[in-house]
């Protein structure tokens, strides 16, 4: 089957609409203050929030999910959530931290709006069509049991579909060739990041940062000035399209006009949540067919 430029502009909308509704969990202070009374700081929350879908997950294996973070921020953070609790206890704790933070960044109106129901609905259909092989992420959170409450069954759903799209991401990168360092010096190149954000976020040293760039301008990817050049732009364009293609099995399950329907209906939360905790982060519209 041919795909369509157009699918794959929604598969992107559809990413870019959904993800701040998950990331209220990383961002929203109510949801860290949740996390705490586990003892985990912001960024144990945060591998904790991913990781405890795969229980009892090795250093290792979170490294290999996980992709492009720096194994000894991995190590660190892995050791503090083995300390806070079993993964159970953490994955409770997980939805009470997305409960906290979307009642206190949406407000109980939205939060129990019919709206909200119908958004449950349409995500969990979607999510209910993805396929799982070579998805460890998304299958992990497939597996969980949907929550009763519309707007965690949303989170929960959202959730897989994240993961399970950020599988397929992987697959990409490594179809690519570029290493764990090298996506991020790539992606601030293309102008997606910026190094003193992305760099800090993903724990690499300066010396594994530059030793990256040199391999990149070796590879001719990568101008003298830090810029993309054509063949570094090209893969770029090509780890970004991959990826939408591998993304498009829940789309085209729910179909246009219903896809369309939840982006609508998930995209003024998602807005909120980004107006609060995501500076400068855009929400396009759905593209026109």
């Amino acid at each position: 089957m041919t795909t369509r430029p157009f699918d794959l502009r929604a598969a992107r909308a559809m990413r870019d609409v959904l993800d701040p509704y998950y990331a209220v969990l990383v961002f929203s202070p109510a949801a860290v203050g949740v996390f705490g009374s586990l003892g985990l700081d912001a960024w144990a929350a945060y591998f904790a929030g991913r990781s405890a879908p795969l229980g009892a997950a090795s250093e290792g294996l979170v490294e290999a999910v996980f992709f492009h973070f720096e194994p000894g921020m991995i190590a660190a953070n892995t050791a503090k959530v083995r300390a806070a609790g079993f993964p159970e206890e953490i994955l409770a704790v997980r939805l009470e931290a997305a409960d906290a933070a979307l009642h206190d960044t949406l407000g109980a109106e939205a939060v129990g709006s019919a709206e909200m129901a119908e958004a449950a609905e349409l995500a969990a259909e979607a999510a209910a069509a993805c396929t799982f092989a070579g998805r460890p992420l998304g299958a992990a959170n497939a597996a969980l049991p949907l929550p009763e409450a519309p707007h965690l069954k949303l989170w929960q759903a959202v959730t897989t579909l994240r993961e399970w799209r950020g599988d397929g991401h992987n697959t990409a990168l490594l179809a690519s060739g570029l290493d764990a360092v090298e996506v991020l010096v790539n992606a601030v190149a293309a102008g997606h990041e910026r190094r003193a954000s992305i760099q800090l976020r993903r724990g690499w040293s300066d010396e594994a940062w530059e030793a990256a760039e040199q391999r990149l301008h070796e590879r001719h990817l990568l101008t003298e000035d830090g810029g993309l050049t054509l063949r570094g732009r090209e893969l770029r364009e090509e780890i970004e399209d991959l990826t939408d293609r591998l993304s498009l099995a829940p789309w085209r399950a729910l179909g246009e006009e219903r896809t369309r329907r939840l982006h609508d209906l998930v995209r003024p939360w998602s807005a909120t949540v980004a107006d609060r905790f995501l500076r400068g982060y855009r929400l396009e519209p759905y593209p026109a067919a």
